[in-house]
This record gives structure tokens, C-alpha cells and sequence, in this order.
């Protein structure tokens, strides 16, 4: 797979801050890639060096081959839609998406033909006339979108553009955004700090923080095996337990988890003694009632834990436990065809347990 932009050893300190520190990436050509961190991570930063509108401190830029240093954001095949959309308040839909083809003194018909298509694409074409100021917050975005792709760039830059948008809209945009680039074949990096929009659209996610890339993967890499707490409290939320090793072989360990003796599989080589972390994410974890593990020969095994919230989510119920040594754990039920009803009471005693294999076992990093 092609790399449409390789960043080597980008650095960037701003008087004596250092925004981000050594960053390596890679850019596929033809994916949707997420910058996704907490604000004042350095995502926003790193998109600003790629498109031009900021100039390293340190390292390079490649972009289809070619070494950007220096070169302004309209000489380096990219485009940006930015979150405030920055459209043309005097100028027309229509307008808008024809300045940048304008600027290159294209054809009239070529302009003429590309605003077209650009609006099809995006379903404005009966908005054509309109300013912004009579526009939706959607349709202004989807205006920013078609004036940044009616260029053809190598590549989109979206700086958190979904984020002014009401949630149900919000959704549909997202949806519709990852259409596009399906559609469209071109490589676009998102920004955002919404770890539910990064998983639902990306092909990778990349994970800062303090301007440090965490961790690069799919979504299902990174949610399900995430490198490091940090990472793994940021997207989604998980059970963490604080233990050690008690024994160790070459495919399994074992742990104290609420007094109780886990085996459980050692896919990173944990060592015999060493402090780790345990994860379980709530929809992995299970809340038996006591009707339901009555006749199990190992219900002696089982975490016992009393419900303290019970909050009802349309297809799934969200259960707040707290377990005897007071730890707080977090599990979500799912209805299916055999379930009339999820009917878990407050104080009611569950006995909960996972998957083997669903845990994942970090080391202390913290």
C-alpha cells in the first residue's frame, strides 16, 4: 500500500512548549485516517504541519513523495475543511465552491461542470443560490466538504468539522462523511477528541497525547487491545483491577482478582511477580442473578457484587456493582429473543464473570 504522506521526526515547540515531540507516521493512500486525543494533545497541531498553515520546528513532511518543507497549504494537493467551515458569507453555494477553481483560472465549463458534480455529491444542488447564512449547520458543512473536494486534492484534512452540529445530525454526517471518502478514493485524516466518531469512520485511528503518538491501529486493535491504560480508559470504559502475577507458564498466569485465583492467557509475557492491570469492558463482563447460577457447580468461583444502579438504555440495560471489597464495576446486558425484560433490582446480590480471553492483561504504566 502506498504512503501518501510519511511524517519523519516531526517536532514543534512554541516558545518553550513542545507541542509534539518525535512523531513518526504513515499515511495510507485511499484511507480515513483519525488524529483522536483529548484537547491540547497536539492532533490539531500535527494536521496544521501537514497542511502548511504551521512549519515544523524539527523533522519533515513527505506528501506523494515530495518534501513540503516551506511550500504553502494551496501548493501541497491537500485541502482543509476546517470546524467553523469558513464559508464565503456574500458569496452563493454555488460561489463558494467555484472560488478555489476560479483561483486557478479554469475553464468556465470545467468550473461549471466540477460544481456540479461537487454538488450532487454532497445533495445541495437545489441550494445552489442560497448564501450560508440561509443554510443548516449540516448544509453548511456539507458546502465546506464540496468546496475542499472539488479540487481533487491527494488528500482531505477535516479539523473537528462534525462538532457544532447537534447529535442527531451529527450522526447522519458521519455516515455520510465516510460515504464520501469511499466514494471519492481519496485520503482523509480527521481530527477529533470523540472516540465513538473515531471507531465508527476510521480505518485507523491514531492516539496522542501530550504530543506523543500512543498507539496506531484499527479500531477493533485499538479497543480491544489497547498498548497502555492511557489508551485503554480513553476509548470506551473498562474495569480495571490493580494485581500481580501469583504463577506464570509459557501460555497462561495467574491472578487474585477480588480474592479469588483467575487463570487466564498470557499474550504479553507477563512475568512471575509483576504489578498489572486487568481489563474487562462492561459489555464483556456478565451479571448473574442468583436463580441463574443456582445449580452452577462453579458459582464459588464468581465475583459476588450488589447492583447500585440499574439504567435502562432501550436494548441494553447499564448495571453499576459494587463488589464486597467495595470496587466499582461497570456491565452492560444485552436483550435478546429470550429476554422479556432485563429486571435487575437496586441492592440485589449478582454474580459476575467474563469470557476467558476477553481480559486484557497491561502492565503497570502509570
Amino acid at each position: 500500500m502506498n504512503n501518501v504522506i510519511k511524517v519523519r521526526n516531526i517536532t514543534k515547540v512554541y516558545h518553550d512548549t513542545v507541542v509534539l515531540e518525535s512523531i513518526n507516521l504513515d499515511v495510507n493512500s485511499g484511507e480515513f485516517l483519525t488524529l483522536l486525543g483529548p484537547s491540547g494533545c497536539g492532533k490539531t497541531t500535527l494536521l496544521r504541519l501537514i497542511s502548511g498553515f504551521e512549519e515544523p520546528t524539527a523533522g519533515s513532511i513527505m506528501i506523494n513523495g515530495r518534501d513540503v518543507k516551506g511550500l504553502p497549504p494551496h501548493l501541497r494537493d491537500v485541502n482543509t475543511v476546517f470546524q467553523s467551515y469558513a464559508l464565503f458569507p456574500h458569496m452563493t453555494v454555488y460561489e463558494n465552491i467555484a472560488f478555489g477553481l476560479k483561483c486557478k483560472k479554469l475553464p468556465k465549463t470545467e468550473i461549471a461542470d466540477r460544481v456540479q458534480e461537487a454538488l450532487a455529491m454532497v445533495r445541495l444542488e437545489k441550494l445552489a443560490g442560497r448564501r450560508p447564512a440561509q443554510l443548516s449547520g449540516g448544509q453548511q458543512q456539507r458546502v465546506a466538504i464540496a468546496r475542499a473536494v472539488v479540487n481533487k486534492p491527494l488528500v482531505l484534512l477535516l479539523d473537528e468539522p462534525l462538532s457544532a452540529l447537534d447529535y442527531s445530525l451529527r450522526k447522519n454526517m458521519q455516515i455520510e462523511l465516510k460515504s464520501l471518502q469511499r466514494k471519492l478514493g481519496i485520503t482523509f485524516i480527521l481530527v477529533t477528541h470523540d472516540q465513538e466518531e473515531a471507531l465508527s469512520m476510521s480505518d485507523r485511528v491514531v492516539i496522542m497525547d501530550e504530543g506523543i503518538i500512543q498507539q496506531v491501529g484499527t479500531p477493533r486493535q485499538i479497543y480491544e487491545s489497547p498498548n497502555s491504560l492511557h489508551v485503554a480508559k480513553f476509548i470506551g470504559e473498562a474495569n480495571i483491577f490493580e494485581t500481580e502475577v501469583l504463577s506464570v507458564s509459557e501460555n497462561h498466569l495467574q491472578l487474585r482478582i477480588e480474592g479469588k485465583i483467575f487463570t487466564l492467557s498470557n499474550k504479553r509475557g507477563a512475568k512471575l511477580g509483576q504489578s498489572v492491570y486487568m481489563l474487562v469492558r462492561p459489555e464483556d463482563l456478565r451479571a448473574w442473578d442468583k436463580s441463574e447460577i443456582i445449580d452452577r457447580e462453579d458459582k464459588d468461583e464468581l465475583i459476588q457484587a450488589t447492583v447500585e444502579q440499574v439504567i435502562y438504555k432501550g436494548s441494553t440495560v447499564d448495571l453499576i456493582l459494587r463488589t464486597a471489597s467495595g470496587k466499582r464495576l461497570s456491565a452492560t446486558e444485552f436483550f435478546d429473543e429470550d429476554d422479556e425484560d432485563l429486571d435487575y433490582k437496586i441492592n440485589e446480590t449478582v454474580w459476575v464473570e467474563w469470557m476467558p480471553g476477553w481480559e486484557v492483561i497491561l502492565p503497570y504504566d502509570e
